[in-house]
């Protein structure tokens, strides 16, 4: 029913089941003073109900309005009188006013079939069938709770929209352990230092009674503003207990001691959610998380779809004349450790480890997007991974095979400082096992040097067992000292498969690698390499060559030809490389046709701001009530391509 994997038990299982359906991100929470934010920042301008002038404005009309024809600067919003009335939506079973489906509940308001008041039938229906979104059906045996701060009392059943509850509290003492309950909040309405109870026990929440019937905490009325949660410490927290058969969508959690210049500011408390226990099949969607991560550790069969997390921190990071940071605290936008089954896909991840807005609140070298570690079965897929404090993605592992069938696919990096590093903390052999890192885009990285430090890594493999890195663009790397594209290293590799990827302005080791006598079975083909500077070899290959196949590259860089490659430090061109490396078939590279794209561009093509800023403010307004295909993953990622020839 699902287009996710059907290893995962919890998609297959709502594959098949009529409770399920498919979700992306939602509409801007609201500050501690009751401004609305856009991108659902504090910080940040409300967004237009209509498309946004380059300056980020609501649209305003041109010049030419009013000469009676419609020129292409103009539209039904910003000139009607030249290009007509804009038409009213369609009216479809999600917003015509009829139960279509007759379960009791109305249209996209109430009804949980619906993704948005866009959706075309009242019932749940896969999710490609629901603009990539969950969508969920009642169960003969659901009770609906609904929580109201603006209108609810708790003295009330809370079974209907006009009779809500007032707090969480006892919105969560109403829905019933082990049943396909629903907790719904108001969409628009702000709660603040309210949790699901009053203690730790009362936090682990409930689960639902199997994975296609699970319970599930949402929201509901006619603003399609995600239900403001403050919070203070995770809304969430199984606390090492068991929860299960969950789904968490459309909520939006703001660590308010976090918050600059709030009156209970202290930097450190907040959180998001956070599963520890041995449970299994969560779903996690559509939430907007600020100042707060996910957490998820010793649990199974997770899916983390349609999100945005910014600004994940915690202050006490700053180490005086030290880039590295200090160690105490190591926030993220996600950590994931111990689980088995993990779909990470289609969020936005921005910012996390850091924020540039606190003076104690450094970027270091222990704080990332997104910390894995230790996954079997896991996919990241179409995320937008932006400015991260050190690394975009690190997946560490601590034995042999500790972390197996990982796929990397469809995902945009840029800034940061490292975009994945699959190795790191422990030196035992073989610790990835069948990894794939195929279709994403690097863009930018190192750029903004969050930490300080001088350097720019794209992709760095260590130990690893069976993983093929495949049609990546690699692009624009600032000139930092310590630069490279692609870097194998570490006391074991084999059978890793490095081919068809492009890269493009990259500042010295287009491919860096740092060979074992121990590895087996490295290919190395049909690669492009275009390196911009002439400091260092385009290729720099040192230690053993017999464990590898070089084949049909191709290499341009304006340095001297005989320094386009180094094999233990010595120089050789093209043609003294193709007989020592040996490589068959190799070439110069043809750079031209190539247009230089990267996030920047993309924001302004868009109408904003040419800046990646720009761009990611945009992209965290994303909710299933705002979807902007536009501002996703895909759509980044083609335009980012299509500027590289053969890239």
């Amino acid at each position: 029913m699902m287009s996710t994997r059907s290893m995962l038990p919890l998609v297959s299982a709502l594959a098949a089941a009529p409770l399920l359906a498919a979700c992306p991100g939602e509409d801007p929470p609201v500050d501690s003073g009751g401004s609305t934010e856009s991108s659902t920042t504090s910080d940040a301008t409300t967004a237009s109900d209509g498309p946004l002038d380059s300056s980020g404005d609501s649209p305003t009309a041109g010049p030419d309005c009013g000469d009676q024809m419609c020129g292409a600067d103009e539209d039904c919003e910003t000139c009607p009188g030249d290009c007509g009335p804009c038409e009213d939506p369609p009216v479809t079973e999600c917003n015509d006013g009829i139960d279509n489906d007759g379960d009791g509940l109305v249209d996209w308001q109430l009804d949980m079939g619906c993704w948005s008041a866009d959706d075309v039938t009242e019932a749940s229906a896969p999710r490609d069938q629901e603009s990539g979104f969950t969508t969920f059906d009642l169960s003969p045996d659901s009770m609906v709770v609904y929580v109201s701060s603006s209108d609810g009392d708790d003295a009330n059943d809370g079974l209907s929209p006009q009779t809500p509850v007032a707090t969480p509290t006892r919105g969560a003492e109403l829905v019933r352990d082990g049943f396909p309950d629903f907790l719904l909040f108001k969409r628009g309405d702000t709660w603040r230092g309210m949790d699901l109870g009053p203690d730790r026990v009362a936090r682990r929440f409930k689960s639902g009674p199997d994975p296609e019937h699970p319970i599930v905490i949402y929201s509901y009325g006619d603003s399609t503003q995600r239900p403001r949660l403050e919070i203070d410490k995770p809304f969430v927290d199984d606390d090492g207990n068991e929860r299960s058969n969950m789904a968490i969508v459309g909520l939006a959690f703001i660590s308010f001691p976090k918050i600059p210049g709030d009156p209970e500011f202290n930097g450190a408390d907040g959180g998001a959610l956070r599963f520890v226990g041995t449970g299994q099949n969560i779903l996690i969607e559509d939430d907007y998380v600020e100042y707060g991560e996910f957490v998820v550790q010793n649990v199974s069969n997770v899916e983390v779809r349609n999100n945005v997390v910014y600004r994940s921190y915690h202050v006490g990071t700053c180490l005086e004349g030290d880039p590295s940071g200090d160690p105490t605290y190591r926030p993220s936008g996600m950590f994931a450790g111990e689980v088995t089954g993990l779909l990470i896909e289609g969020n936005v991840w921005d910012e996390n480890g850091w924020n540039p807005d606190v003076p104690d609140a450094c970027a270091t070298v222990y704080n990332h997007d997104l910390y894995l570690a230790s996954i079997t079965d896991l996919t990241v897929r179409d995320n937008l991974i932006l400015r991260a404090s050190s690394i975009g993605i690190k997946l560490s592992a601590s034995g042999p095979g500790a972390a197996s069938n990982i796929a990397i696919e469809g995902n945009v990096f840029a800034e940061g400082e490292i975009g994945i590093s699959m190795g790191g903390n422990a030196n035992t052999e073989h610790r990835f096992v069948d990894a794939r890192i195929e279709g994403n885009v690097f863009t930018d990285i190192g750029r903004a040097q969050p930490t300080g430090r001088t350097l720019t890594w794209y992709i760095d493999i260590i130990d690893n067992d069976g993983t093929e890195i495949r049609d990546n663009l690699l692009v624009n790397q600032p000139d930092l000292g310590n630069a490279y594209g692609i870097h194998l290293t570490g006391g074991s590799n084999r059978d890793v498969v490095i081919e068809g990827n492009f890269m493009h302005g990259l500042q010295r080791r287009a491919m860096f690698v740092d060979a074992n006598a121990s590895w087996s079975s490295l290919r190395v083909a049909s690669n492009t390499m275009i390196a911009d500077a002439s400091e260092n070899c385009l290729v720099a290959h040192n230690g053993p060559l017999g464990a590898f196949e070089y084949d049909a590259n191709a290499y341009l860089s304006p340095a001297s030809p005989d320094q386009w490659f180094c094999i233990d430090g010595t120089g050789y061109d093209l043609a003294g490389w193709s007989a020592s490396a040996p490589e068959t078939g190799p070439s110069e590279a043809d750079a031209g046709g190539v247009e230089v794209r990267n996030l920047d561009s993309y924001a302004g093509e868009l109408g904003f701001d040419p800046s990646l800023p720009a761009f990611a403010e945009q992209a965290r307004m994303q909710s299933r009530h705002d979807h902007r295909p536009e501002l996703t993953a895909p759509a980044a990622r083609a335009y980012i391509r299509e500027g590289y020839s053969g890239g």
